[in-house]
């Protein structure tokens, strides 16, 4: 039944996949730089395939630091001795991401670790807020939405300058209604997260930590991927659909689906003809799946990225291994400012495949509808 059936006015479904294949010695600058430019993220998945938890516990049972859940108004951001001490100081970089439970219909607030703060605006907002709005996308239009940005560490944004006060005026007059956040501070030397001095103004402040939780993925059909890692200076047929294949049986793995289970129930083949990628592990049907939740920084991602090149580069983990990271559906922006929209799909993921041979890997940017560069 086409989509045009039931859906005869709505725009098609649209989601976009960027695929690069990487040496990760070589163009190390590369992956590092794809991890910096997805600044907010809210979950990150290790998979060790053939790794036994117990490993996976003695080398990534990783503490990624801590981050604050507040609920307040935004007039604190301004507040002098915090602005002096969390944005424009060079000892650490300050970062927030509010917290939205109608991803379609809420204000959003982010504050970029570079000191840029977006705000995308519903209509009655914004025409209350005060603040100029940049040029409206399509997509702007399409949600309702203005976009104002703000960068709060330029040398001209200063205490009692006449931005400051304007913004300051705005937060305490036109916009007073309470934001929840997420909230952390990165130690600009050290990368690590560190702790936070609030205005005593504030009162709903809550601390989280985030730990390693593991789980055990049991009696699953694991590909070896041995077929699809090739030369640079090289680009054999079908590559690419051997690259999404790949990312498709990682998607299975995390949720656990019994399509890759090695001995699930036979699936009527008008519901599921699915196969996982050949070649097969052959006595390898377990895995082990790392989880980090909360509001992680890309210096705890950068970290946790290097423990398991190390682990595979000391054989702890005989075979592949991958990285998932997901963002936040409702992000005004990502991938290095490009902006993002809650529509019909969201994804705003990417996912790196370390390969076997120790020395490349895939990674996979995954796009959701309405992406536009600002």
């Amino acid at each position: 039944m086409s989509e045009k059936t039931y859906l005869p006015n709505d725009e098609p479904l649209k989601s976009y996949s960027d695929i690069n294949y990487l040496d990760l010695e070589q163009h190390q600058h590369i992956w590092k730089r794809i991890i910096d430019s997805h600044p907010f993220n809210q979950s990150l998945t290790v998979f060790l395939p053939s790794c036994s938890i117990n490993l996976a516990t003695e080398h990534v049972n990783q503490n990624v630091g801590s981050y604050y859940q507040v609920e307040s108004s935004l007039d604190f951001i301004l507040e002098p001795s915090f602005f002096q001490n969390y944005i424009k100081s060079d000892q650490c970089q300050l970062i927030i991401h509010s917290i939205n439970t109608n991803l379609n219909t809420d204000d959003v607030v982010v504050l970029l670790p570079t000191g840029q703060l977006y705000l995308s605006l519903l209509k009655d907002t914004f025409e209350t807020f005060g603040m100029e709005a940049m040029g409206r996308s399509k997509a702007d239009v399409k949600h309702g939405k203005h976009v104002v940005v703000v960068d709060l560490n330029s040398k001209s944004f200063k205490a009692d300058s006449k931005q400051y006060n304007r913004l300051r005026w705005c937060f305490e007059n036109t916009m007073k209604s309470a934001f929840k956040l997420n909230i952390c501070a990165i130690d600009s030397l050290t990368g690590t997260t560190i702790d936070i001095n609030f205005p005593s103004t504030l009162n709903s402040i809550s601390k989280k930590g985030m730990q390693a939780e593991f789980e055990t993925v049991t009696d699953i059909n694991i590909p070896s991927f041995e077929n699809i890692h090739h030369s640079m200076d090289q680009k054999p047929e079908n590559w690419d659909n051997e690259a999404m294949q790949a990312l498709e049986w990682l998607g299975l793995a995390h949720l656990k689906a019994n399509r890759i289970k090695q001995h699930r129930e036979k699936v009527d083949p008008f519901v599921s003809v699915y196969q996982p990628p050949l070649p097969l592990l052959e006595n390898h049907h377990t895995g082990t799946l790392v989880k980090f939740k909360g509001f992680i920084p890309t210096t705890c991602i950068q970290n946790i990225m290097i423990i398991v090149r190390k682990m595979m580069a000391s054989n702890i983990t005989s075979q592949w291994a991958s990285l998932t990271c997901w963002g936040y559906k409702d992000s005004p922006l990502t991938w290095s400012k490009i902006g993002h929209y809650e529509y019909l799909n969201s994804e705003n993921d990417y996912t790196f495949l370390l390969l076997p041979n120790k020395k490349n890997a895939y990674v996979y940017q995954l796009y959701g509808s309405h992406h536009n560069k600002f």
